[in-house]
């Protein structure tokens, strides 16, 4: 895996965290204004996004233009974001972000994290890579999220949860943004069977999948290029699901889907009528679910 990337590019968890720093300093109305992720840059591209000019951190990809991709990562954070505040008025005070990469929930959201308790699990390196520019940035942090090492294809989930604060008999809200994609089915599977085995009745999970739906030959030749790019970074796509294979699973482990989105719905709640154009342009789904009592 190449997540914290290398001296001759950024890793998946880096470029994400630049793309929402860009779009936060320079869109006119940012989908997810996520203020923190300018600090846990290195100061060369933390230099190169202040550039006035959108493209320096957000929709150029050498010659691939990643703006579809970034739209549907970014909106599916400001998805699952609605979704943890939704829990958190219904009295959920965990939330468990799995994948989290440089997510910068805890380290903005004070007006939230003083009552919930957030756990981030991702691999060992991500994490020490973010805990040091944490430490070296230049703002303090809102709170601390506690940090859990986990590797999904490897490691089991609910070992390394009963290793720290997290308590199974109280609800939780798990988000999965942005990464499913890039772990095997199998794994993906068995991460969700975890969570429904330790988690206590009335959890909520939400979710981004790859969908395995008919696509145009645009799409076919969009998905082909962005295959190419990510597995020259080391991290090639590894799922996809069919909607209804995916929502049956969840059924079979426990879980009532309480909504199944698509790309279209992001763009209708935090796309539609913007002047810059950002729209989500690749085909995905995103669940809300909740286990059943």
């Amino acid at each position: 895996m190449a997540k914290t990337g290398n001296e001759n590019s950024l890793g998946t968890a880096e470029g994400a965290v630049m793309g929402r720093a860009t779009h936060a300093l320079h869109a006119d109305s940012p989908v997810l204004n996520d203020r923190w992720a300018i600090h846990l840059l290195d100061p060369a591209t933390r230099l190169q996004i202040q550039n006035p000019e959108p493209s320096a951190g957000t929709n150029d990809w050498d010659d691939f233009d990643s703006a579809p991709l970034f739209a549907l990562n970014v909106g599916s954070l400001r998805y699952a974001e609605d979704e943890v505040e939704r829990c958190f008025r219904n009295g959920i005070r965990q939330y468990v972000i799995l994948g989290a990469g440089f997510d910068t929930f805890a380290l903005r959201r004070g007006d939230l994290c003083d009552e919930l308790r957030v756990f981030e699990v991702d691999f060992p390196d991500v994490q020490t890579l973010k805990r040091k520019r944490i430490e070296q940035a230049d703002a303090a942090p809102d709170a601390m999220p506690t940090f859990i090492p986990v590797d999904f294809e490897t490691s089991s989930l609910a070992e390394a949860l009963e290793r720290s604060s997290f308590d199974p008999n109280g609800r939780v809200v798990f988000s999965w943004m942005n990464t499913i994609p890039y772990v095997s089915a199998s794994a993906a599977e068995s991460t969700l069977r975890e969570i429904a085995s330790l988690s206590a009745p009335a959890t909520r999970i939400v979710l981004n999948y790859s969908c395995d739906v008919p696509l145009s030959e645009t799409q076919i030749a969009y998905l082909k290029t962005l295959q190419g790019k990510v597995s020259q970074s080391g991290e090639p796509l590894q799922s996809r699901w069919k909607p209804e294979a995916f929502e049956s699973m969840l059924s079979d482990l426990g879980f009532t889907v309480v909504e199944h989105a698509t790309e279209r719905h992001l763009h209708e709640r935090y796309f539609e009528g913007r002047g810059d154009g950002l729209s989500p342009g690749v085909p995905a789904r995103l669940i809300v679910a909740e286990l059943r009592t």
